[in-house]
């Protein structure tokens, strides 16, 4: 059985804000153990209507439900391996939810130990641009963030962050960028998915990229199939990404996804493929969960405030 980490899902949505039942989401304890998924990371999203729309109160909202999610939520140190049993851990995807004050991020942070936040979604805010802009770079409250977000360990998501975002983030920050659900544009040309440049840059600087599966983001103009989830991932090995290549499956937040990877019991199928493309094991369990646990790993170690 593999040990599978994945980088994003939008279930806490689901059942805080939309007021789904946790058996009748895509992502359950169920399917996470039947899938061997130690480590899911539960995003507390903003909303689509970016930060006229209340986001904070949305995110407490979110926050009140993860003891409903039926695993159990880190809220202190990673143990020392990924875990046998599904455990889950926090992050904010847009930015607009910190209503642009440090100390908000710190309230977050103490109650829940966020490991990753997203700048933005799909809307302008207080810190900067979506990649769904050609905007500037990132306000001076952004600038701000990513040094305040450095000292607690905190990595900057740049899934949906504009170009000049992304490349304010790779040459301010310390920590290395993250783009926790986000394919290749040059597979699939999309907004959301990143350059080659982009990519190469997240890979040089020991980051993280999770293969997005939205069909969408997969294949343009087209249902994605199974093959075009290995493609991205070949691309993304084939630009060095080893060390940087994972899974953002962003489960409970997509409409469609190739058959055969609908949820999160589905995922070992994907595993089993690249072994039998020839990857070894020790690069399919890289990938597999690996990856994104050496990178929480180093953030925890990089804090200097807030631990």
């Amino acid at each position: 059985m593999w040990k599978i980490a994945d980088a994003h899902c939008d279930t806490l949505w689901e059942i805080g804000v939309r007021g789904t039942a946790p058996e009748d989401c895509c992502v359950t304890a169920q399917r996470l153990r039947k899938g061997g998924v130690s480590l899911q990371t539960f995003a507390l999203w903003a909303g689509p209507k970016g930060p006229q729309d209340d986001p904070a109160g949305k995110a407490r909202a979110m926050l009140a439900a993860v003891d409903r999610l039926g695993v159990p939520v880190c809220r202190g140190p990673l143990p020392e391996e990924l875990p046998e049993e599904p455990m889950g851990v926090l992050s904010i995807e847009g930015g607009e939810i910190l209503e642009g004050s440090i100390a908000c991020l710190d309230e977050y942070h103490q109650r829940s130990r966020v490991r990753l936040i997203a700048l933005t979604w799909n809307n302008e805010n207080e810190i900067g641009y979506p990649s769904a802009q050609d905007g500037p770079g990132l306000k001076p409250f952004g600038l701000h963030l990513l040094r305040e977000m450095d000292a607690r360990g905190i990595f900057a998501d740049v899934s949906h962050l504009s170009e000049k975002g992304f490349w304010d983030v790779a040459e301010h920050a310390e920590l290395p960028p993250v783009a926790s659900h986000s394919n290749l544009r040059e597979l699939c040309d999309v907004h959301r998915n990143l350059r080659r440049e982009q990519a190469s840059a997240i890979i040089e600087r020991g980051g993280y990229i999770g293969v997005n599966l939205y069909s969408a983001f997969l294949a343009k103009d087209r249902p994605a199939v199974f093959e075009d989830v290995l493609r991205h991932i070949d691309a993304l090995m084939e630009l060095g990404g080893e060390d940087a290549v994972g899974l953002g499956t962003d489960f409970d937040g997509i409409e469609t996804w190739p058959e055969g990877l609908g949820n999160p019991a589905e995922l070992p199928a994907l595993l089993d493929a690249l072994l039998a493309r020839g990857y070894t094991r020790e690069q399919v369990e890289k990938i597999a969960g690996g990856n994104y646990w050496r990178l929480l790993k180093r953030g925890e170690a990089a804090a200097r405030i807030g631990k």
